[in-house]
């Protein structure tokens, strides 16, 4: 369609490019939006991107950063929904850049709430030209929008900060870094986010209703973990910090549903099982976690990891059995993980009980002078499959000094046995150093 506006009013300072377009078409007699604007240059503006048509980004207003406060939520700091401040519209008539900015929630002019939302009927406000006319935006209301108190608890950018990792926990469930806010996250779920944040029986609500959702089959850890990454990365100190810091000291209602496929990032599912990133490839091949890709693992594949407990569910509890986790000194002094221990529990070479608690370090539970036994079992095994490192320079060609360099760079990962300081390489890489290096090599010798 081609753009002509033979009214182009001047920009205000503090204005915003969706504001200002909205304004010129209104300015120009055009009632609705949807008859110049199609819905991808309407994104575009509200992005801050480019429209491709050269007129129209020739009169928009250069987009300027809104908030240096970073979040790991989302990659750009820009709403992609409407928030105002009703006296304001009514006052000066356009629409505020600071508005998209997700970390203020407040006018700072009038001291009220930024409403995303109308007072009247719920219905969350649009980017529409309706809106400068201080207008509920949907069709089925239209009424005037109305000044609202302003929340306390979010007052700063990094209160609201805290609401949202809160409340993106309840409207995704999914840890995925996404470009933008989430735009079902509105001012009434932030406002409920920072009353669990800064009351304690709130916050106790809110675990019990995440409880709810894990069948009884599993640890706690399959809901709670995302809660504890959020308290680890909150900005404010809060009422509630105390009862979050304690989650998994309370009793809850468990699901009594059968346990259903559990698909996550490899990275968050090594976090989740307790086990490295590296280990989520043993697990894989040994049938306990299936992925979604063919490729090589990576960070970010998704995996799912039903399968380690629907296993676990087959052993049932038995009170003459404990937790690893209270056998966690002698596991690292053995290089004992929970991989060697899901292992040895599906060859049936070692004995388990399984009793869901808060993570698989607390359900799994082990015979003490079994797990003894075999604990220095494994430990000869790794013997077996490994040489030390002079005995690698030795048989490889390759100096001590630079097998080291190679450690402390990551580059070759070294295995550490009970009782013996001494670094040692698996014979398997230790072929591969010999390959580079233009030799063939015989361990049997």
């Amino acid at each position: 369609m081609l753009m002509r506006f033979p009214i182009k009013p001047s920009y205000y300072e503090a204005e915003s490019g969706i504001g200002y377009v909205l304004r010129l078409l209104k300015r120009n007699g055009i009632q609705s939006e949807s008859r110049v604007l199609n819905k991808a240059m309407l994104t575009s503006i509200i992005k801050g991107r480019s429209t491709k048509n050269e007129l129209l980004d020739h009169l928009i207003p250069i987009t300027r950063t809104l908030s240096s406060l970073k979040i790991k939520c989302w990659t750009h700091a820009r709403l992609l929904t409407p928030q105002v401040c009703p006296d304001c519209v009514n006052q000066y008539g356009y629409f505020r850049a600071q508005w998209q900015n997700p970390f203020l929630r407040h006018c700072i002019i009038h001291e009220c709430a930024l409403l995303s939302e109308c007072p009247h009927c719920n219905s969350p406000l649009q980017f529409t030209i309706n809106l400068l006319n201080g207008r509920c935006t949907s069709p089925l209301c239209g009424l005037r929008l109305t000044h609202m108190p302003l929340n306390n608890q979010l007052k700063s950018p990094e209160q609201v900060h805290d609401a949202y990792l809160i409340a993106k926990v309840i409207v995704d469930d999914s840890n995925t870094r996404t470009s933008f806010p989430p735009k079902e996250i509105t001012s009434t779920l932030l406002n409920r986010a920072a009353d669990i944040l800064n009351n304690p029986d709130s916050a106790r609500v809110f675990l019990s209703e995440r409880a709810k959702r894990v069948p009884t089959d599993l640890p706690l850890n399959i809901e709670f973990h995302k809660i504890e990454i959020i308290v680890q990365n909150l900005l404010c100190e809060w009422g509630s910090l105390s009862t979050l810091y304690e989650m998994y000291n309370s009793e809850y209602i468990r699901s009594k549903a059968p346990i259903t496929q559990l698909w996550f990032e490899a990275q968050t599912a090594s976090s989740i099982i307790g086990v490295t990133f590296k280990q989520i490839a043993l697990l894989v091949e040994v049938g306990l976690i299936r992925t979604d890709s063919k490729k090589a693992l990576r960070t970010d594949t998704r995996v799912e990891i039903s399968g380690v407990y629907t296993f676990l569910a087959e052993f049932s509890h038995n009170k003459d059995y404990v937790p690893l986790s209270e056998l966690r000194r002698f596991m690292a002094l053995h290089n004992i993980c929970i991989t060697d221990v899901l292992i040895a529990a599906k060859n049936k070479e070692l004995s388990i009980a399984y009793k869901p608690s808060l993570d698989l370090m607390h359900s799994i539970h082990v015979l003490p002078e079994a797990f003894d036994t075999f604990c220095k079992l494994h430990t000869q095994l790794i013997r077996d499959k490994t040489m030390s490192v002079a005995n690698v320079a030795e048989v490889t060609g390759i100096p001590k000094v630079e097998l080291m360099r190679l450690i402390n760079t990551g580059k070759l990962r070294p295995v550490y046995i009970h009782g013996n300081n001494s670094k040692r390489i698996l014979n398997c890489d230790t072929l591969k150093l010999a390959k580079t290096q233009n030799k063939q090599l015989s361990l049997d010798i």
